[in-house]
């Protein structure tokens, strides 16, 4: 009995010892900005549902929302809803959501090849009030981007005779006829609100969302529609003629916005094959992220660039299925913290989205309504800004439009550098109950002049830190640099933003970014380059989204550059300005 009791302590000692040096472990993070990988176009929110529920709650609800969508969270892209609208008559009843779902579409019911061209835009007045004053309040950035999204066709032109989906949930919705003229729907509304609305720079139609999950059924409380790949090709074609005959052929197709990583793949790998016209037709691939693991991620990254070197966007996710394991409530944002790592890291994405901006429930959006009435939507609110508000800060005010994701060898850090490549930012999460150790090897920078430390830990707004910028030099606070090294201990559930000066590192750089004057931006005809002096036999070399040389412009031998659109496409474009063979300014444009 005595020597199996030393076993067991024996036991116990060493045990406790793994435990102790597995939580303390230190790791060694390496950033290398020799690797770049894809460009950041922006982040961003759809607007449906919450944006249609908050255009009801009054102007001063509506400036505060749009004030934390693009100036606090500093988001650029916004994802519009072209809404299928409901049957008043549907034989389910009242079944939508109460909390913004239930939009309105932009065209009375027709019959089959009638009503074409024809949109209302007086029906949707909530959701264009938010895009408005969101429009309003960015447009000083000249950045944004507006994505139009169909969840389902309008309620007529479906089987079900409803937009939540068919009796059968995995039956497609949309009638055959009406193919043509869901697409002229959509071509039409989009039309009709970027001549209207101009300051939105709408740039995309996305025609489907997750078409391929069997989710959508009648009766459902929410728009969804099943449609497969075969319906899909031939919707994309049908659009493309469309947007073209009504005047927008600037305005590009993307999809297929699957829930999952695995079912984009799938979705995608069968158009290319069977399709390849209308797979080649689309200009990036928009997908959710729900689901997926790192290496699902990767191979549609793989796929992304083996086949047209598309752009990824990652549309919309959300804690679906979240699973709590012992862990409060509040974990949940942290992992979403850790999901946006790994969908910048493996997936690849240059636009990462939330679905919903304000919910009723602390969980799904980053504004949590906090007194939600379903018999009285549009109270006056009460907001909670939620530990997802700041973890997101901590990413979208410093990781911003035009910056470069760069390697490291750590699965939960993520890291970026500048276009003028004088500022890099590296991000850790830990979304463990446990405190983690880190060395972050800055040894690839000449120079690390000076950094700033910014954190969000918690499970609460009033008891956690918000996006707090830490000014003690010790491990557990700021950090400590020594030898191009920070040490650094992340507490438990917490988001960690390093925002690092490595100006005169890697730049050969005559010009700071704010000497440099590119107007109008975005711009239609022609923009303007004012350079604080005049330049000797250098060009100007223009890129689009994925790194290719779109427009070049050389012998510039004056301060002033008039660079014509030509035929670049509508969107964003980056640009170098070179000169005696060293980049002198970076940065971006874009054409509308």
């Amino acid at each position: 009995m005595k020597s199996q009791n030393i076993n067991i302590r024996v036991l116990f000692i060493i045990a406790f010892c793994l435990y102790i040096n597995n939580t303390n472990a230190q790791s060694n993070v390496v950033v290398d900005p020799e690797i770049e990988h894809q460009t950041i176009e922006g982040w961003g929110v759809s607007l449906a549902w919450w944006a249609n529920l908050a255009g009801g709650m009054g102007d001063d609800v509506v400036e505060e929302l749009a004030g934390y969508a693009v100036n606090d969270l500093n988001l650029n892209v916004f994802r519009f809803n072209i809404a299928g609208g409901e049957n008043p008559n549907c034989t389910e009843g009242d079944h939508f959501r109460k909390d913004g779902a239930l939009i309105p579409n932009y065209r009375s019911p027709q019959a089959d090849n009638e009503g074409w061209g024809t949109y209302d835009l007086t029906k949707d007045v909530r959701q264009i009030k938010v895009m408005n004053k969101i429009a309003e309040l960015r447009a000083d950035k000249g950045d944004i981007i507006t994505e139009m999204i169909s969840y389902s066709p309008p309620w007529w032109m479906t089987y079900g005779e409803c937009s939540a989906g068919n009796v059968n949930a995995t039956s497609e919705n949309l009638k055959p006829e009406f193919i043509d003229d869901f697409a002229d729907y959509l071509a039409s509304a989009t039309k009709g609100l970027k001549t209207t609305y101009p300051s939105w720079n709408v740039s995309y139609i996305v025609p489907f969302n997750e078409p391929t999950s069997g989710y959508w059924k009648k009766g459902g409380n929410q728009e969804g529609s099943a449609i497969y790949p075969q319906t899909q090709a031939q919707i994309l074609w049908r659009l493309w003629q469309r947007k073209n005959a009504l005047g927008i052929p600037e305005i590009k197709l993307s999809g297929s916005d699957n829930s999952k990583v695995t079912w984009s793949l799938s979705n995608m790998t069968s158009l290319k094959n069977n399709n390849p016209n209308e797979y080649n037709g689309i200009a990036k691939i928009t997908t959710h992220s729900y689901a997926g693991d790192w290496m699902d991620k990767r191979d549609l990254a793989t796929f992304a660039k083996e086949n047209g070197n598309k752009p990824i966007w990652q549309t919309e996710t959300g804690p679906l299925s979240w699973q709590r394991n012992g862990r409060g409530w509040f974990a949940r944002h942290y992992d979403m913290a850790y999901r946006l790592v790994e969908d910048l890291r493996n997936l690849k994405a240059t636009v990462w989205c939330d679905w919903q901006l304000m919910s009723r429930d602390d969980g799904w959006g980053m504004i949590h309504q906090t007194n939600w009435d379903e018999n009285n939507p549009y109270k006056t609110p009460t907001f909670n800004k939620t530990r997802g508000f700041y973890c997101r800060k901590n990413f979208t005010n410093f990781i911003k439009v035009g910056y470069s994701i760069i390697n490291t060898n750590n699965g939960s850090t993520l890291a970026a550098l500048s276009p003028d490549k004088n500022e890099a930012v590296f991000v850790i999460v830990n979304n463990s109950g446990n405190a983690r150790s880190y060395n972050v090897d800055l040894k690839n920078f000449s120079n690390i002049n000076s950094f700033k430390t910014f954190r969000t830990s918690g499970s609460t707004s009033s008891t956690g830190e918000n996006t707090e910028e830490k000014m003690v030099n010790s491990i557990t606070q700021k950090g400590v640099l020594s030898n191009k090294n920070i040490s650094y201990n992340a507490p438990a559930y917490s988001v960690t933003t390093f925002v690092i000066d490595v100006s005169n590192s890697l730049s050969v750089e005559n010009f700071k970014g704010d000497e440099v004057l590119v107007y109008p931006t975005p711009f239609t005809i022609q923009c303007t380059f004012k350079l604080p002096r005049n330049l000797s036999n250098a060009e100007l070399i223009i890129y689009n989204v994925i790194g290719k040389e779109v427009k070049k412009i050389s012998n510039i031998n004056s301060n002033e550059i008039i660079v014509e659109r030509d035929n670049l496409d509508n969107g964003m474009h980056f640009y170098k300005l070179i000169e005696n063979n060293s980049v002198i300014s970076k940065g971006f444009l874009i054409t509308e």
